[in-house]
C-alpha cells in the first residue's frame, strides 16, 4: 500500500505527542501522550490490516522520504519499505511496550463551554506565547465574549496578550499548557469541561487535552 499525504500528516502530527504509536486495524489512528495529558484520534483514508508496534514514529515516516511514491507492505514482522531497486525492512516493536489510548471514544463528563476556533486565531496567540515568553494559553469567558489569551497563571505583573474569539454569556477561565497545544493546522470546534478536559473538533483530526486544574467555571 501507499500512505495518502492525509495518513502522513497524521501521523506526523501524532509523534509530536507520543514519540511510539501503535497502528491498529481499520482506519481510525490514535494516540495518546506519555503523561496523558493529550488525546488524539483521526480517520484516515487508509486502511492498515494488522496491529503494527512502531516505536520511533519520525523514524518511520522520515523513511518513507528516502523513496519516491514507496510502497509498504506491511507483514506480521515488519513493514518493507520499497521503490524500484530499494528497500527497507522496518521491524516492528511489542504494542505491550507502548502507551496506547483507550478504544472507546472519550465522553465529556459536562459542556460548561463552547466555543468556535479558527487556525488563524490559534496560530496568532501562539507566536505570541514565543514573543512574550509566555508558558500558558486561557481561554477566558467574561459573560459578554470568548477572548484566547497567552498568559503566565502564576504571576500577575507579566504581560499579556489578548485576542476575541467569540461570545458568550458565562463566565470561566480555562488553561491549558502551551506544550499542550499540539493540534493539527485548522478550526476546530472546542468543548471546555469543568472536569478538567476538553475538546477540539477538527477537519482532519479530534484532539482531548487536560484542562489545568487552576481553571475556573
Amino acid at each position: 500500500m501507499q500512505l495518502s499525504v492525509k495518513t502522513i500528516n497524521v501521523l506526523k502530527n501524532f509523534s509530536t505527542i507520543n514519540p511510539s504509536i501503535v497502528l491498529k486495524p481499520g482506519h481510525v489512528v490514535s494516540t495518546i501522550s506519555p503523561n496523558k495529558t493529550i488525546m488524539a484520534r483521526a480517520t484516515v483514508p487508509d486502511e492498515f490490516g494488522g496491529m503494527y508496534g512502531i516505536y520511533v514514529l519520525n523514524r518511520f515516516i522520515s523513511s518513507l522520504s528516502l523513496f519516491e511514491n514507496p510502497e509498504i507492505d506491511f507483514g506480521s514482522e515488519s513493514a518493507t519499505i520499497q521503490s524500484e531497486n530499494r528497500s527497507i525492512v522496518y521491524h516492528y516493536s511489542d504494542p505491550s511496550v507502548i502507551m496506547v489510548p483507550p478504544d472507546r471514544e472519550i465522553k465529556l463528563p459536562s459542556i460548561d463551554a463552547e466555543f468556535k476556533l479558527t487556525n488563524k486565531d490559534i496560530q496568532t496567540v501562539m507566536k505570541a506565547l514565543g514573543v512574550l515568553n509566555l508558558p500558558e494559553i486561557a481561554v477566558v469567558g467574561d459573560g459578554s465574549k470568548v477572548s484566547l489569551k497567552a498568559i503566565d497563571s502564576k504571576s500577575v505583573s507579566n504581560d499579556t496578550y489578548s485576542i476575541t474569539v467569540g461570545e458568550t454569556d458565562k463566565a470561566f477561565r480555562a488553561i491549558f499548557r502551551a506544550e499542550n497545544m499540539k493540534m493539527m493546522d485548522g478550526d476546530y470546534d472546542v468543548k471546555l469541561s469543568s472536569k478538567g478536559i476538553s475538546q477540539f473538533v477538527g477537519l482532519e483530526a479530534t484532539y482531548w487535552i487536560a484542562v489545568e486544574s487552576s481553571s475556573n467555571f
